[in-house]
């Protein structure tokens, strides 16, 4: 690098030695007695510079990094060492010119691409992200770190797999790395596992009591899971710790909702800096304050931050556009598959009788529909066991389009034996969730299946199926205003225009398969279940052929007693029933103006023009 003064050679090494061992504040007096020794040391204050940012003072390793550049700016690493204190004070793009000049000058250095990948993930340009961590790898493929990082990119875009995949290999070259256990947790609470997040989270706080995001996950999830007073104190030493904490501000946040302390939750958020934010974080603060000042009733007001916090998701996310596109393009081909021919194979299959595949129920209709409150419902039916969003039906429809691709004629061509090989292939993934009840009433919950009615239809022509509704510019304006984990499914739900436009294709398919097949449903509007609860429920109990049971009417305490609810709905169903979400739409209506002409078929086709009409 530089040659060593004689004076500073022995007092550099000894600061490089408490460095490595966590000794910073040694290591910033060796440092800077280096640096008055031989004021032309460069190697001494760009070191110096990287100490003082690791103790938190980000304008003094700036000022150092800049007097090592003064000394030698062909130096790669004082490129390094400034742009990580360009990059502690979120002065993204200038850290980002720093790192890259540092790689042009020394191009084999696989902590400055790290670094940068950081700065491209906290900027939302996950692709770039992701190259510059497959490039660090490349130089040091036993970097957990840059592991623990790049799993986090891919779980942000949707790629679970894969990104647990990678944690693994990070945590299995470093158990104790905290920031590989956090994201680790995160997956696993995507998963559906929440218990196992629960239990890595509280593994690396143990490891790390003062890793305030680890405390922050932590706290977040304990509040999902209904343990509030654990949630709330954890909050509490977090925020004393770390006044200004995102993630301890959004729980603390969620907490006040949760009591209805909306102006005190708005006020937790707006004292948070979001400008300061990467990415990520200022998606989530964005949103959550959106929700919140549609609850104050001021739409203006949310619905600016809802499109902020949403634009920001969807670079992150960085293959939205291509992944709505081709979720559209999914669910079109589906469509082709609704065919005359499959309507008489089916209305033949129907007539005989299976007992030995005895066929669920499959909830279906538009997420944000109440699909949650009514499964919760069902749910504590003793004849009936649900299952709550999981990869069934999305098994099997894969192994199928693998096998047949969207051939038109493929599902009335199919043979007995495919499908019994199909039908085996959803119970497969079904008993990987739940443990199946004899003689217990399998009910499958999750709102976008309805895409893949024809597959299910054919697979299980005896179906059920329970057709949930809400009016569509409530429905789609719920889903506008949740902060969903990223999928191709949920990949159309970053602005109105794309959520009105993925409804339309969702829902007329839906139309096209009662005008194709022969479907056994029954309809649930939202609005009627809030409205009478027994008697929608008693009307859906005796579609499915069930008895009456005053064990529904307690579905709250049910909820509660369940634990985790994996959706959006989580904190909403453990309450009694409430009627302020109804017609909530009308509140955006000069929004809406641009997208109605899209949706009014659907609300005269639902009934819901009639439906308002008698309401007022």
């Amino acid at each position: 690098m530089v040659k060593n003064h004689a004076m500073t050679k022995g007092r550099k090494a000894k600061a490089d030695q408490a460095a490595r061992e966590g000794r910073l504040a040694e290591a910033q007096a060796l440092f800077r007695s280096a640096s008055r020794t031989d004021p032309s040391d460069v190697e001494a204050w760009a070191k110096l510079s990287l100490i003082e940012k690791r103790l938190g003072r980000f304008q003094e390793a700036e000022v150092c990094a800049r007097r090592a550049l003064v000394l030698n700016p062909r130096l790669g690493f004082c490129h390094y060492a400034h742009g990580a204190a360009l990059h502690s004070q979120a002065r993204l793009p200038e850290a980002i010119a720093a790192y890259r000049q540092a790689i042009k000058l020394q191009p084999d250095f696989a902590d400055t691409y790290y670094l940068l990948g950081n700065a491209f993930q906290e900027s939302g340009v996950p692709a770039s992200a992701i190259e510059c961590f497959q490039k660090a790898l490349a130089l040091r493929p036993d970097f957990p770190e840059v592991l623990g990082n790049l799993g986090a990119v891919l779980l942000g875009m949707g790629e679970l797999d894969a990104s647990m995949a990678i944690l693994q290999r990070a945590l299995s070259l470093q158990p104790g790395n905290v920031i590989a256990l956090g994201n680790m947790a995160n997956a696993l609470l995507l998963e559906g596992k929440a218990s196992a997040a629960l239990e890595t989270y509280r593994h690396a706080l143990k490891l790390k009591p003062d890793a305030i995001e680890i405390m922050a996950g932590l706290a977040g999830l304990l509040e999902k899971t209904g343990e509030l007073n654990e949630a709330a104190a954890l909050a509490k030493r977090g925020l004393e710790r770390v006044p200004k904490d995102p993630g301890m501000n959004l729980v603390a946040a969620q907490l006040a909702r949760r009591g209805k302390r909306f102006k005190g939750a708005a006020d937790l958020l707006e004292s948070v800096e979001i400008n300061s934010l990467p990415m990520d974080k200022a998606a989530d603060i964005e949103i959550a304050l959106g929700q919140l000042y549609d609850h104050l009733d001021d739409p203006e007001r949310a619905y600016a931050l809802i499109s902020s916090g949403n634009g920001k998701k969807a670079r992150i996310c960085g293959i939205a556009d291509a992944s709505r596109r081709k979720y559209l393009d999914r669910v079109a081909a589906l469509c082709r598959l609704a065919t005359p021919g499959l309507a008489r194979v089916v209305s033949e299959l129907a007539k005989r009788d299976r007992p030995e595949h005895p066929a669920p129920v499959f909830m279906i209709g538009f997420p944000r529909s109440g699909t949650t409150l009514l499964e919760q419902i069902l749910d504590s039916h003793p004849a009936i066991q649900a299952m709550e969003e999981k990869g069934a039906v999305a098994a099997m429809v894969n192994s199928f389009l693998a096998a047949a691709g969207d051939q038109e004629d493929a599902l009335a061509a199919m043979t007995e034996e495919e499908a019994n090989r199909l039908r085996q292939v959803y119970f497969d993934e079904v008993r990987k969730h739940v443990v199946l009840r004899p003689g217990a009433l399998l009910l499958d919950k999750l709102p976008l299946n309805t895409v893949n009615v024809p597959i299910i239809l054919r697979i299980f022509p005896n179906a059920k199926f329970v057709l949930t509704l809400r009016h569509p510019c409530d429905a789609s304006l719920s889903c506008l205003m949740q902060n969903f984990a990223f999928n191709e499914g949920m990949a159309g739900f970053f602005s109105l225009e794309d959520t009105v436009g993925t409804y339309s294709a969702v829902m007329g398919a839906w139309r096209s398969y009662v005008d194709m097949l022969p479907l056994d449903y029954h309809r649930v509007r939202y609005e009627d279940l809030i409205g009478n609860v027994e008697k929608e429920t008693r009307a859906l109990l005796e579609f499915l052929g069930l008895e009456w049971h005053e064990a529904v009417l307690k579905h709250t305490e049910h909820a509660r007693q369940r634990g985790t609810i994996h959706t959006p709905s989580y904190y909403q169903v453990v309450q009694p029933i409430y009627q302020h979400a109804k017609y909530r739409w009308q509140r955006y209506e000069q929004q809406f103006a641009p997208v109605m002409a899209e949706l009014r078929p659907f609300i005269r086709y639902f009934g819901y023009d009639e439906l308002e009409r008698n309401t007022l």
